[in-house]
């Protein structure tokens, strides 16, 4: 992979406002609990063969070479 970077952006942070942490979300949990173990591996498969961009991922198989 090559970038080239055009420019580079930083903020202070001063705007961004301050959160409490309320507790865990639980609808991932759920949702496989609900899909359970064979049902998940195949969704993680499925969502998971190409990056955001279509790029063939390498995490179910041997990289290329």
């Amino acid at each position: 992979m090559v970038l080239e970077i055009g420019s580079i952006l930083t903020t202070c942070g001063f705007g961004v406002p301050l959160f409490d942490f309320r507790g865990q979300r639980e609808q991932l949990t759920d949702f496989a609990c609900k899909m359970g173990a064979e049902k998940m591996d195949e969704y993680r498969h499925r969502k998971n063969e190409r990056s955001i961009d279509g790029l063939p991922t390498y995490l179910f198989g041997e990289p290329p070479g």
